[in-house]
Formats: structure tokens, C-alpha cells, sequence
């Protein structure tokens, strides 16, 4: 009984120091990490040799039947820890570049411990029967499936997720209302690290319910949209130039896909601008949406565009009065946009004074054309309206796709020379 008393806590103390020492060295090496039931095991068997040393008369037939299944247990799952690791890390992942999910392999290798653990008690203890350990099992499993129902739930969502992969570690999510970097899945929960460096938990069985919408896939490249109210005062044609050239030279911005400018709808109080923009990561979006807007209100402000305020004003008809001769009528305030061309942007206002248009350094509007010529046409106030005329050019010029030689503009009128397009402004 002494020897009993004795052997009992000199194998656990030798089981637990060993246990210790292999816990330390798994922070330590990246093998010991990997091959750490093995070693478990291994402790198990040292800890049961150390009671047969201490106590050996102490059933030593049953006793060194179980140490030889532990040790052979133990040699058998070393060599399939050593197999996984070629499997999974060297075969599959470094020469075939397919990374398994780390809760997959994890369970596949806990599916042949079990497996071993039975084959191997069979053969070291031929007159034990496990079909009673089995149907044990079975039943112990069933009710406590029933009491662990949600926390089998999550593990085999987990594993779910682990095979079909819509999310990897890394990928930026979103689920319900959260949204964040994925940074670890485990067998119950997924873990997602959020825009305010916060760690949001996820049980996997309410990630099997929700919509999840992966940012990363199949591209990190996202589009951010910015919408954007306009005078309705202004062309649309202005407003789309002044918006592109917002996008030029903000960080995370991409050139290709090109930006694009859309008119969503005619509001009560302005007509509402989509400026889209291609991102290279969603993760950098609102750094970047705000970059834009930034660089939108300069641009507006440039441009004499002005954003609306939702207002209500009161317009009363003005009184009739006595419509003037064309010959005494003063000329209306008006203005000439390229909206096309190499001098895209470039804008005139008629003052009353004829204008030329043309590549010589003399035109009141000079164009960058080549297929311009030197004095290309003229505008002039005329009979109470403006008039183009061409001026002889070389290619001609045309009004709405129409040759035109001499002719009264009307408002938005559309006038080609070569590549460029210019449109008549006025009220």
C-alpha cells in the first residue's frame, strides 16, 4: 500500500513535468507545435512507466499491456502527425500552392487518432471487446448532441465553411451589419478584426444563416460611389468634367477602370450627380471617398459650379414689358465650352464683341485643333441673335452634325470643328 501511495504521485509529477516542458517548447519550435499529441502521449506512457518502476507487482500484466498501446499508439501517430504535415504543408501547399483551412485538418487528424486509438487497443488487448466501448459511444454521443445542439451547430457550420470557403483568412466581409477583415476561424467561431482595430466574434452557425458579401472576391478592386447635387442651372456636361477631374491624383484611386459620371435623377432642388471610382482595397474606402469629396468642392468651386441648398423659392412672373427692336436689342449674355477635344475644359464668354475661333494666335478663342484653320468662324451678334459664320475653313464646320456655312446658335447648340466640340451657352 505504501509502494501504491508512493508510485501514484511520482507518475503523475513525472506526466505533468513533462507535460510543462512540452507546452514550453511549443512556443519555442514549430515542430514541437505540430507534433504535440504525439508527445502527449509519449508523456502518458513515461508517466504510466514511471508507476511500473516505482510499483511493480501491482497488476503487471494489464499494466504493460496498456504501456505497449500507448507506445504503439504513440509511434503510430507520430508517423501520421509527420504524414499530415508532407500532406498538408509541403505537398499540398508549397508545391501545389492549395492552402486546406486549418479547422479541416484539424479535424481530418483527430478523425484518424480515433480511428488508431481503436485499431491499435484491439490489437494489444485482444480479449477486450470495444463493440460495448462503440455503442457507448454512440449513445453518449446522441445526448450530448442534444444538449450541445448549438455548439454542434457551429461546429459543423465551421466545418461547412472550411470546405466550401466564401471567406479566407485575410479577406475583408461583410455579415448583417458588421463588416471586417477576417483573421481567424476556428471550429465554433470566426473572429473579425473591424475598421475601429476591434475584434468582432462570430458564431459559424449564424454565419450559415446570414448573407456574407466577401469584398476579396474575386477581386480586392472595389467601386466607391459618391453622389453629388448640382444647380440645375448648370449643363450636365460641366458638371461631369468637373467631377472627373476630381478623381485625378487621389491615393487608392485607379485610372483603369475608368471613372465614370451617371445623372441618378432631376430632385426638387438640384439634379443629382453618381460619381463612380474604381479602389484598389474596400478596406481604404472611406479615407478615400472623403479625399474625393475634398477634391470635389475644389473643383466645383472652380468650375462657378454651385451645390444646392434644399430650399423653396417663391418666383413671381414679371410684368410684361415692351419687347425691343432687334436693331436696338442688347446682346445676350452667352458662352462658348469645349466639351470635346484637346482644349476640353476651355471656356469664352461673349461680351457683345464678335469672336473668332480658329488656331491663330489672333482668335479670341485659339484651338489646339489640327484640323482647324488659322480663322476658322465667327460668332457675332446679329439680327437679336448670335450668329456663326465660317470663315472659309479648310474642312468645314458643322452645328448638330449638320455642314453649316451661316447660321443663328440656339441654346446647347453642338459645334464640330475636326475633334473638337464646342456648345453654345446661354440663358
Amino acid at each position: 500500500m505504501m509502494g501504491l501511495t508512493l508510485a501514484l504521485p511520482a507518475s503523475v509529477a513525472a506526466f505533468a513535468l513533462l507535460v510543462v516542458l512540452i507546452t514550453w517548447l511549443q512556443r519555442k519550435a514549430f515542430l514541437v507545435r505540430q507534433l504535440a499529441f504525439p508527445l502527449w502521449v509519449a508523456a502518458a506512457a513515461a508517466g504510466l512507466e514511471v508507476f511500473l518502476l516505482v510499483q511493480p507487482a501491482y497488476r503487471p500484466a494489464e499494466m504493460h499491456r496498456a504501456l505497449v498501446w500507448l507506445l504503439l499508439f504513440c509511434g503510430l501517430t507520430l508517423v501520421l502527425r509527420l504524414l499530415g504535415l508532407y500532406l498538408f504543408e509541403i505537398h499540398l501547399y508549397a508545391q501545389k500552392g492549395v492552402r486546406m483551412p486549418p479547422l479541416l485538418t484539424a479535424v481530418a487528424m483527430a478523425v484518424v487518432y480515433l480511428i488508431t486509438g481503436l485499431v491499435t487497443l484491439r490489437l494489444t488487448l485482444p480479449n477486450l471487446d470495444v463493440t460495448p466501448l462503440v455503442a457507448t459511444s454512440a449513445v453518449t454521443s446522441l445526448v450530448l448532441g442534444l444538449a450541445l445542439q448549438p455548439i454542434l451547430s457551429n461546429f459543423f457550420a465551421g466545418l461547412v465553411i472550411s470546405v466550401e470557403r466564401p471567406f479566407r483568412i485575410n479577406d475583408w466581409i461583410r455579415v448583417g451589419e458588421h463588416e471586417g477583415r477576417v483573421v481567424n476561424i476556428t471550429w465554433r467561431t470566426t473572429h473579425l478584426r473591424t475598421r475601429d482595430n476591434d475584434n468582432l466574434v462570430i458564431p459559424n452557425g449564424k454565419l450559415a444563416d446570414e448573407r456574407v458579401l466577401n469584398y476579396y472576391y474575386p477581386h480586392p478592386m472595389h467601386m466607391e460611389r459618391v453622389k453629388v447635387g448640382a444647380d440645375y442651372k448648370i449643363p450636365p456636361y460641366r458638371v461631369r468634367r468637373a467631377l472627373l477631374e476630381a478623381t485625378t491624383g487621389v491615393a487608392g484611386a485607379l485610372d483603369k477602370p475608368s471613372p465614370d459620371v451617371y445623372v441618378l435623377s432631376f430632385d426638387e432642388n438640384a439634379i443629382l450627380y453618381e460619381l463612380r471610382v474604381w479602389i484598389e482595397d474596400v478596406v481604404q474606402g472611406p479615407r478615400i471617398a472623403s479625399d474625393i469629396r475634398a477634391r470635389i468642392w475644389e473643383e466645383l468651386k472652380k468650375a462657378g459650379i454651385t451645390v444646392p441648398h434644399p430650399i423653396r423659392t417663391l418666383e413671381l412672373p414679371p410684368r410684361p414689358r415692351r419687347v425691343a427692336s432687334p436693331e436696338n436689342d442688347a446682346p445676350r449674355p452667352a458662352y462658348l465650352y469645349v466639351a470635346e477635344g484637346a482644349d476640353r475644359g476651355a471656356s469664352l464668354a461673349l461680351d457683345g464683341e464678335a469672336a473668332t475661333v480658329g488656331r491663330s494666335r489672333d482668335c479670341t478663342l485659339r484651338l489646339n485643333e489640327p484640323n482647324a484653320s488659322k480663322d476658322h468662324l465667327r460668332i457675332a451678334w446679329q439680327d437679336g441673335a448670335w450668329t456663326l459664320t465660317d470663315l472659309g475653313s479648310s474642312f468645314g464646320t458643322q452645328v448638330n452634325g449638320q455642314a453649316t456655312k451661316s447660321r443663328a446658335l440656339a441654346p446647347l447648340d453642338r459645334i464640330t470643328v475636326g475633334g473638337t466640340v464646342i456648345i453654345f451657352e446661354s440663358d
